[in-house]
């Protein structure tokens, strides 16, 4: 039997979307400004709270916004996250924040590894 921790679930789904998404993003400005907004997803969650944060990214960055209701729809049968939280209770609010930072977390750290920035030289 194969017994998964919840942090190599989410290591293992982080890493699958930004591989996906790095095929996916084949042009390279597509690709840096998916890395940077990732980069800056925890920071986001932390000062502005994770429903500003959603919904900032579902109107900026739809990738984004679609890998973290990803996570939550193999979980909670294909619902929209926003939708989702804004009817839950504060601490489950909270509770699904703490997930969310774990996650964006293991994006950031997945990131920074697969996605290389290109370095352009000007003579």
């Amino acid at each position: 039997m194969n017994i998964k921790s919840i942090e190599q679930e989410m290591a293992q789904f982080c890493f699958n979307e930004i591989s996906s998404y790095k095929i996916k993003l084949d042009k390279s400005d597509e690709l840096l400004k998916f890395k940077s907004d990732i980069r800056r997803l925890p920071a986001m969650i932390t000062n502005n709270g994770l429903l500003a944060t959603l919904v900032f990214f579902k109107k900026s960055n739809e990738n984004v916004y679609n890998i973290i209701n990803g996570w939550f729809s193999n979980k909670l049968q294909n619902i929209d996250l926003i939708e989702y939280l804004t009817k839950e209770n504060y601490e489950d609010l909270l509770f699904k924040t703490s997930e969310v930072l774990k996650l964006a977390n293991w994006l950031k750290r997945i990131v920074e590894v697969e996605i290389k920035d290109v370095k352009t030289t000007e003579e």
